[in-house]
């Protein structure tokens, strides 16, 4: 794993993370003050699972985009490709789609449930083939309705 001077009981707290993403849902929190290198620990876990060949959904959030309605949604969701929108219910997949801006909307928007909903069809989709690990970096920033889904 990288070598991050005076982080060596985070990085075995994160590969124990790691290691235990096989046995099913986990999960691993990077807390503390501003500037004490949580984003690098963060790129560091993301990339050791990463080399695992673990799928990893990224999103580095930011102030500006805390006004954006699902904005690090579509962040977390970029790489994602269409076949496995495709396999989601119709009704989660316009929903997701729509909250997403990868279709026009057509009538109400969609409500927070049926994009909710959809996100874990859409997670439990991609755990079909092996783990997947949600990686959200500066969580503060999350804009309100990504919050909400996630």
């Amino acid at each position: 794993m990288t070598e991050l001077v005076g982080r060596q009981a985070e990085l075995e707290a994160t590969e124990r993370f790691l290691d235990a993403l096989s046995d099913g849902l986990c999960g691993v929190v990077l807390e503390g003050e501003a500037g004490i290198g949580k984003t690098t620990l963060w790129q560091a876990v993301a990339g050791r699972a990463a080399e695992r060949s673990v799928r990893v959904l990224a999103c580095r959030t930011a102030q500006a985009e805390t006004r954006l309605s699902f904005a690090s949604l579509a962040d977390l969701l970029a790489e994602v490709g269409d076949d496995v929108f495709d396999a989601l219910p119709l009704p989660q997949r316009r929903a997701l789609e729509v909250a997403l801006l990868r279709v026009e909307p057509t009538g109400r928007p969609p409500d927070q449930r049926a994009v909710s909903t959809a996100l874990v069809s859409l997670l439990t989709e991609l755990a079909r083939s092996g783990p997947v690990v949600v990686a959200i970096d500066d969580v503060q920033w999350l804009d309100r309705p990504s919050g909400r889904v996630l």
